[in-house]
């Protein structure tokens, strides 16, 4: 027995200088590991601490004069003070919003290249198309959503009805008569109108107009209403020449106190709303989108560029965190995705 248990003893003398090395090399390769994650670690605080030091360019995929531009121009010059750095705006349009969608997504992922994220594109295009060439999801990273617009309902003032009420009568009794423009198939004016018809059983018929608009016919009494956010018609609408029926939200908004909310009219299901809000390519660090957030917060804080942004729109600024914009995009997506299958719009590239 004692022989058995010198020779058990001699083997583990044996095996212990050759499991020395294997421990050394599990050692090595974990301080590797560690060595290669913290430069990354590193290059990411520094680069955080560092940004922005050049300009920074914010696509925005609708024409130059459009809503969005508009936005995206009140939002960059107040950003840019805060940032010490000159946000330039890209206006890159065409196919519905995926032209500039398109080109970000294929941008460098280091805060200076952005894209003003919209509720056409984010909310509506993955319902609308059945191949895109991005994944919303996957391809970028939402920062924080600026501005929120209620959706006005307005008429040509020559239209006998001054409530909904009236224009769901009168919709009613002419089934098929009454008519709404848009920019386009899919676009935030016609599926407002195809959310107001599912909700209040009337047929109208849609005519879109493409990137000219419907504006001109509108004001000249040859369309007799349109679905869009009110900055377009405010100053016709004060001046009597439109008459802006309802207000999407839950209370009426004090620049325009005299518009009742759709609530009011009798329609809380009507919840159509434009909002923009930059994102930033997949990929981003998160200090990055952090420090970014920060400064629009910081930006939304000036009375000087919240007034720009709502005195015209009747809009209201938001400043959430990226998590919660994601949330709202989500939720927007599925609503709209009920509203165009119910519809049955459908675009093809």
């Amino acid at each position: 027995m004692l022989a058995s248990l010198l020779q058990r003893d001699e083997a583990l003398r044996k095996k212990v200088p050759m499991e020395k090395p294997m421990i050394m090399n599990r050692c090595i390769v974990c301080g590797l590991a560690a060595a290669t994650l913290l430069p990354v670690t590193t290059r990411a605080a520094d680069m955080a601490g560092d940004y922005p030091n050049k300009s920074i360019r914010l696509i925005v995929p609708a024409p130059a004069g459009s809503g969005p531009d508009a936005n995206a121009r009140v939002l960059t010059a107040g950003l840019g003070r805060v940032l010490g750095q000159q946000i330039l705006v890209d206006n890159r349009p065409g196919a519905s919003g995926i032209i500039g969608t398109q080109l970000a997504a294929k941008a460098t992922p280091d805060g200076y290249t952005l894209l003003l994220g919209m509720a056409s594109v984010f909310g509506s295009l993955p319902n609308l198309y059945d191949k895109l060439p991005f994944d919303l999801d996957r391809d970028f990273m939402p920062i924080s959503m600026i501005e929120m617009i209620p959706c006005a309902l307005v008429v040509n003032a020559s239209v006998s009805a001054k409530t909904v009420a009236e224009l769901i009568a009168l919709a009613r009794a002419k089934p098929g008569q009454l008519t709404f423009g848009s920019m386009g198939n899919g676009s935030f004016h016609h599926l407002s109108a195809e959310l107001f018809k599912s909700l209040t059983g009337t047929d109208m018929r849609h005519i879109p107009y493409g990137a000219g608009g419907p504006y001109a016919d509108l004001m000249a009494g040859q369309l007799p209403l349109m679905f869009d956010t009110l900055s377009p018609f405010l100053p016709n609408v004060k001046a009597g020449k439109l008459r802006a029926l309802a207000l999407s939200g839950k209370q009426r908004r004090p620049q325009v106190a005299e518009i009742p909310t759709f609530i009011e009219a009798g329609l809380p299901g009507f919840d159509s709303s434009a909002w923009y809000g930059p994102v930033a390519p997949a990929g981003t660090p998160r200090p990055v989108i952090a420090r970014m957030r920060a400064a629009i917060v910081d930006t939304l804080k000036s009375a000087e560029v919240t007034d720009q942004l709502t005195n015209v729109s009747a809009g209201y600024v938001v400043g959430n965190t990226p998590e919660a914009f994601a949330e709202v995009i989500r939720t927007e997506r599925a609503k709209w995705g009920r509203v165009i299958k119910q519809a049955g719009v459908k675009l093809v590239l």
